[in-house]
This record gives C-alpha cells, sequence and structure tokens, in this order.
C-alpha cells in the first residue's frame, strides 16, 4: 500500500467540507482531481470512508477512524516542510477558534504576547459561538478551542481556563438603576435582549437567570454582541453578558450594570478533540494560555 499525502489531503478536506465542489475551492484543485484522489485512497485501502447522502458527503466509521491519523500524518509533513524555513522554535500553523467574546475581548491580546514570546506567527483565528467552534472542533478544522459554553460530548477533552464575571445590563436611564442591591427576582417582567442559541452567555442566561426571574419575555434575538450593547442602550430590554464584552460601553456610560447582591461567574474552558495529534506547538499555546495573566486587560 502507497498512500500519498495528496490522497490524505484530500480525504481531510473532503471530511471537513462535506463535498467535492467545496474541497476542490479549499484546495486550489479540479473536482476530478478530488474525487480521483478520494477514489484512489478509497480503492487502495479497499474501504469506502464516506456515506453519500443528498449530495453531501458523511464520514462513515471507517472514515471516522482513518481521520484523526490522517491529521496527525499531515500534520507532521507539514512540520518538515517548515522545519528549515521559520527561526523561531515553534513550527507550523495553528488554527485557534474562539467563542465571540474571548474572540473579541481576549485573543488580541493573548496571540500578540504568544507571538512575542516565542517568536510563532503562523496562527489563524475563527470566531463563532461556542456550538459551532465544537463542531469544527469535531471535524478537525481547528486545532484548539478558546470557549464560554459548555460542551459535552464524547471526542472533546475539556480543560477549564479564566474565570469570566457575568453581568446585567441596562439602558443608562433605566428605572432599576434606582434601586439599590437588586436581586434577581427584581428582574421579572421585563424585556431581554439576548444572543442566539449555542453562545456561552445565551446557555448563561438559561441556566443560571431564566429559573430566578419567572416571567420574562425575549424582545430580540442575535448573533452580535455589539448589537447586543447598541440595543441595550437604546433601552430595548436587559441583557445578561461578559463584562470582559462590555467594557467600553460601560466606559461611554451607553449601560450599565444593575447592582445585584449575587455574583455571576462562569468559566472559560480550553477544548480539543481527544484524538488529536497535540504537537509541541499546540502544548505550548495550551501552556501558555494556562498561564497568561488576563488582569492586564482591565482598562483595555
Amino acid at each position: 500500500m502507497n498512500l500519498s499525502l495528496k490522497q490524505l489531503r484530500v480525504f481531510v478536506a473532503v471530511s471537513q467540507q462535506q463535498s467535492i465542489t467545496h474541497a476542490a475551492k479549499s484546495l486550489f484543485l479540479t473536482k476530478a482531481a478530488v474525487s480521483m484522489a478520494l477514489s484512489e485512497l478509497e480503492n487502495q485501502l479497499d474501504q469506502q470512508l464516506f456515506d453519500r447522502t443528498n449530495n453531501r458527503l458523511h464520514l462513515n466509521p471507517y472514515g471516522q477512524r482513518l481521520l484523526p491519523i490522517a491529521d496527525e500524518l499531515l500534520h507532521r509533513a507539514a512540520s518538515i516542510d517548515t522545519l528549515f524555513q521559520q527561526s523561531g522554535q515553534l513550527i507550523g500553523d495553528l488554527a485557534i477558534g474562539a467563542s465571540e467574546t474571548i474572540g473579541n475581548q481576549i485573543c488580541p491580546w493573548l496571540i500578540a504576547q504568544f507571538r512575542q514570546q516565542t517568536e510563532h506567527t503562523q496562527q489563524t483565528l475563527h470566531i463563532r459561538n461556542s456550538e459551532k467552534i465544537a463542531e469544527m472542533i469535531l471535524s478537525y478544522q481547528l486545532d484548539i478551542g478558546l470557549i464560554e459554553g459548555d460542551v459535552r460530548h464524547n471526542d472533546i477533552e475539556t480543560t477549564p481556563w479564566l474565570k469570566d464575571e457575568m453581568c446585567i445590563i441596562v439602558a443608562a436611564n433605566h428605572p432599576l438603576l434606582k434601586k439599590s442591591a437588586l436581586q434577581l427576582t427584581d428582574l421579572a417582567d421585563n424585556t431581554w435582549v439576548l444572543r442566539e442559541p449555542g453562545s456561552g452567555s445565551r446557555a448563561f442566561f438559561d441556566n443560571n437567570i431564566v429559573s430566578e426571574i419567572q416571567q420574562w419575555q425575549l424582545a430580540y434575538q442575535l448573533n452580535s454582541i455589539e448589537a447586543q450593547l447598541n440595543f441595550v442602550a437604546a433601552g430595548l430590554g436587559l441583557a445578561c453578558v461578559s463584562k470582559f464584552s462590555a467594557t467600553h460601553a460601560l466606559a461611554n456610560n451607553r449601560v450599565q450594570i444593575l447592582p445585584l447582591d449575587t455574583k455571576l461567574e462562569r468559566q472559560y474552558k480550553i477544548i480539543m478533540h481527544k484524538q488529536k495529534f497535540k504537537s509541541e506547538l499546540i502544548t505550548a499555546f495550551i501552556e501558555f494560555s494556562q498561564q497568561w495573566d488576563s488582569s492586564q486587560l482591565i482598562g483595555k
């Protein structure tokens, strides 16, 4: 058996894109070349690797067994390709996924200091909600994920990371600001501006706030934290957000935090596929992230 890196690269791309056409575009190859490489691989293995339904290709159990091995071989091959092309100690590309608050408010500083310390400059950052980041981890589109929400999947390894303070924000002239030491029960009968299902802040609201306020109304459901802050500032409802994400809106007095007698806190997490090849680069980034001091973000 003489498998080629091209065949494995095509196999991984098709598994991620679930389409010959999209895989061909991502690899800058023709559809015919991708189809031929995949067919040759399956013939050499004497096994189909995908179930084909409605013009989509889904990994079957044989493909799922091959994917982590193919991913590791491609990463090792890439390390050889760049071994003498990069002066820094760490080599290769690092694909990072982050949910919105982490991606927008934390990753710029985290990545900048990682680059400064290690001289490694080949990172990409994909910002999605927590649910989507987990999906991309499972399909090997990402090396590592930094998320706010909870992910429960047998193939995902979760490591606790930073703590994040959550808060309830309102427009600067909201009547509730006239009260002190509010309880969550005092927030009943209000309208709310929330993130979409699958986001970390929406999961926190559903799991920690809903049961306390009983009567409430969803005014708007948005997929952007900036839109959420602006809708609250315009007086269109309350929101449950990360204090990190509201930093600038608070500084500009566009929104204010309600004085609750309850501390709201959540755990950020680092996630990886359990079968993902943990290269020296991935290990270095995880260790750097775990030792990184997030207190320096105050005032950024």
